[in-house]
């Protein structure tokens, strides 16, 4: 591509390597379909780079690469390490590119409008290890890929559904929420198996509370004092605000509680809440700490990625109502 365009190679070139690699079973692919990137390319992307690597000879070989492009691929052996494997592969090439960026505005703006986290992308990688095609499997992991039967798929995939998994996500909510919904295909260690069931345990219990506490507030604005619907704007998610701002604001609704007279059983309840909801964040935010091979994550962190898969749903609808969605 660098060769048809008479300039050295950038990491613009190798993210459309990476993302519109011609092999649809490439590690770099399939993570693409599974974040719902492949909605947001048009078939030109794809017929451009499979031309290009139709052409590459000893020509396209000697063409030079930038100096940003040798500092990504300079952090290839990082990020497998990052992913637990041997051998660099599209996935990493990908991982690379996203966290150089794009060398133009343009560049920045698609990865921008696609949501693609780095997060998101290690996770999803780790999850389609066993289904890429043969130039992209880990010499490791030579056993086969997953199969169409189920009862022939691989121990830790045997209960994933292959049509749905490879159509990528196709609704706003699944756009909106991919970093915070931690999938279990992949998952091979006890200790993550127990806490997605305790996570789910958790959000059961909060739903439950929520309801409650919405149920109760009615009720007491109802018959004591119409300054109890104060209460469900303290509830605010911990993928909206931080734990200081939801601690702080639930200090300030108890305090004005005993001065409005609002029931003391209201507090109470709201207080159970956000308690449930404070363990459930940290379930949560333990799940994708192993999910994608990170300690480091914060809360911070997943805020940013929502942000991000919240440009990704606006993207996606903006192209659905416009009839762009490729079909790639």
């Amino acid at each position: 591509m660098a060769y048809g365009e008479d300039r050295a190679v950038e990491v613009d070139h190798l993210l459309a390597a990476a993302m519109c690699n011609p092999d649809r079973a490439s590690r770099s692919r399939l993570i693409a379909t599974r974040l719902g990137a492949h909605h947001f390319f048009e078939q030109d992307a794809y017929t451009m780079v499979a031309d290009a690597a139709a052409e590459i000879d000893e020509r396209t070989r000697d063409v030079p690469l930038t100096e940003s492009a040798t500092a990504a691929l300079d952090r290839l052996g990082y990020w497998m390490k990052r992913t637990g494997d041997r051998n660099a592969d599209s996935a990493h090439l990908l991982l690379v590119c996203l966290e150089a960026g794009a060398s133009d505005k343009e560049g920045q703006r698609a990865l921008r409008d696609m949501g693609i986290t780095v997060r998101d992308v290690v996770r999803e990688a780790m999850s389609v290890r066993h289904q890429v095609s043969a130039p992209d499997r880990q010499s490791a992991l030579r056993g086969p890929i997953v199969s169409e039967r189920r009862p022939e798929r691989p121990a830790p995939y045997a209960f994933e559904n292959p049509g749905r998994a490879n159509a990528g996500p196709r609704s706003m909510r699944s756009f909106a929420w991919r970093s915070q919904m931690t999938g279990a295909a992949h998952i091979n260690s006890h200790v993550q198996s127990h806490l997605i069931r305790l996570h789910l345990w958790s959000l059961i219990v909060a739903w439950l509370l929520s309801i409650s506490l919405l149920a109760a507030t009615w009720y007491a604005a109802v018959t004591v004092t119409a300054w109890s619907a104060l209460w469900p704007a303290g509830q605010l998610r911990r993928l909206q605000a931080p734990l200081a701002v939801r601690l702080g604001l639930d200090v300030v609704l108890v305090m004005a509680s005993v001065v409005l007279g609002i029931p003391w059983w209201l507090p109470v309840l709201a207080v159970a809440n956000r308690a449930v909801d404070i363990v459930e964040g940290r379930l949560a935010l333990l799940q994708v700490r192993g999910d994608t091979a990170d300690p480091s994550v914060s809360e911070k962190d997943l805020r940013s990625d929502r942000r991000a898969n919240i440009r990704a749903r606006n993207f996606y609808v903006e192209l659905k109502l416009k009839r762009k969605l490729a079909s790639e």
